[in-house]
């Protein structure tokens, strides 16, 4: 459940949570975004919503997550530009939380950290800008502190970047090769299709020029027995008068 309309800004959490969730059943709300409205502690959110698996409340003024509820199903915490340094330990009731953003907030001490380990399923957290990032061995230390944790800050332990973070980061050379062969392939079969297409203008003009010496041979035939015939009346007429002339030639003997 998102709501990007400005106006929200300025909503208690309590206000906010009412109006994220109106027409909807505590049950079927699975995410829930509170961000940028106003409140110091957790105010409104219960354990009602038993099926959240994400929630994010961005800048809102947190100094405290005291009363923080048990959301048993909740995989995704945001908690970033918010004015916290302790506490942690009131997310024990969200034991199967795999993404916890806390950045640019106040936490300055490992030992605030120390509640994480209750979150076995941990494998990204989010600190920049947070002062504890400014020790020299600080990586070091979160990855000893919470061998459960995969990325830090969107990097892992050999520099990889977590691939649903804000960091960039190249295609493989598999995904790319899969890419250009798919563009290849696409190519390939517009050309077919034109050429079908040009075959299929082209076959009209063959059946023109079949038509056309079809019937050049009709005409042909039609000529030459009119030829014949008039080889033959001429033949015929001559030997009649042949005939006729030999008549009139014994008729006089007589």
């Amino acid at each position: 459940v998102s709501t990007q309309s400005t106006g929200m800004a300025n909503l208690s959490m309590s206000a906010r949570i009412e109006i994220e969730t109106q027409n909807m059943k505590p049950t079927e709300v699975k995410e829930l975004f509170l961000d940028n409205c106003k409140g110091t502690t957790i105010e409104g959110l219960t354990d009602k919503y038993s099926e959240l698996e994400v929630l994010s409340m961005i800048n809102i003024g947190l100094t405290s997550i005291k009363g923080f509820p048990a959301f048993p199903k909740l995989k995704s915490l945001e908690l970033s530009d918010n004015k916290l340094s302790e506490g942690l330990e009131y997310l024990k009731g969200c034991p199967n939380i795999i993404s916890l953003k806390i950045a640019n907030n106040r936490i300055k001490e490992m030992s605030a950290l120390e509640p994480l380990k209750l979150l076995s399923g941990l494998a990204s957290l989010d600190l920049m800008e947070c002062p504890i990032t400014t020790g020299d061995n600080y990586r070091s230390e979160i990855f000893a502190a919470l061998p459960q944790l995969t990325f830090l800050d969107g990097i892992d332990k050999d520099g990889n970047a977590e691939p649903d973070s804000d960091e960039d980061f190249e295609l493989s050379d598999e995904e790319e090769e899969y890419d250009d062969d798919d563009e290849i392939d696409s190519e390939e079969e517009g050309e077919e299709e034109d050429d079908d297409e040009d075959g299929d203008e082209e076959a009209p003009e063959d059946e023109d020029d079949d038509e056309e010496n079809d019937e050049g041979v009709e005409e042909e035939d039609s000529e030459e027995p009119s030829a014949k015939r008039t080889k033959l009346d001429e033949n015929g007429v001559s030997n009649g008068d042949d005939v006729s002339n030999g008549l009139g030639e014994h008729g006089n003997n007589s």
